[in-house]
């Protein structure tokens, strides 16, 4: 099961910028901060994503689709809608991982990864896991007018999977637009957030775990 959540955590990623500028320390403190305040205010979220996969054994990207809602604080709706059908849904200590075939429900209360991998998700698409010091080495970077910031993971459980995670913000840094994860063995998955809206009023029936 553990399995599956970093399956899923490698969903959620974008291309590398190049020509990055590097920020001074207290340049990089500030932006830190600014993010965190917006994500920290966020109260929901919607949005359409496009996901690929590139994997280095194969010469062709795998696509997919679908649509992700967040709530405050700790629910997410993950929901593939091309070219299958596949829903994960976060609320609280509650995980269900549903497909075409069947339906798997998990408490992660009790296992200490799976805690750490549902706050990393939920961080990683509103852009709040930058003041996550224990888990990560956050470096934050500047190309024209886009912001982005490389998470280095500090735990050996993530290390052995995963070399860098990257988030990109928009100018304003009031959102995410796209995160991108290079796992250890070179594969790369990134997903793009498109029509996104926030501070919005989801209902508590798209995160509802039976």
């Amino acid at each position: 099961m553990i399995r599956l959540l970093f399956i899923l955590l490698a969903m959620m990623f974008s291309w590398p910028l190049l020509g990055q500028t590097n920020l001074t320390a207290e340049q990089q403190k500030q932006i830190i901060e600014k993010i965190d305040q917006t994500a920290s205010a966020m109260t929901g979220m919607q949005c359409d994503f496009v996901q690929t996969k590139r994997m280095k054994l194969l010469s062709k990207e795998m696509q997919s689709k679908g649509v992700m809602y967040f709530k405050r604080p700790n629910k997410l709706r993950w929901q593939y809608t091309a070219p299958y059908d596949y829903t994960f849904i976060l609320n609280g200590d509650k995980v269900q991982i549903k497909s075409s075939k069947s339906t798997k429900n998990i408490d992660v209360q009790g296992n200490k990864m799976f805690r750490q991998i549902t706050n990393i998700i939920l961080n990683s698409v509103t852009g709040g896991s930058l003041k996550s010091s224990s888990d990560f080495t956050v470096e934050v970077y500047k190309k024209d007018n886009t912001y982005f910031a490389k998470l280095y993971p500090k735990k050996k459980e993530l290390k052995q999977l995963y070399q860098v995670i990257e988030i990109y913000f928009d100018s304003a840094l009031t959102m995410v637009n796209s995160v991108r994860m290079v796992e250890k063995t070179g594969d790369e998955t990134r997903v793009n957030l498109i029509n996104t809206k926030l501070n919005i009023a989801v209902d508590e029936k798209m995160f509802a775990v039976n």
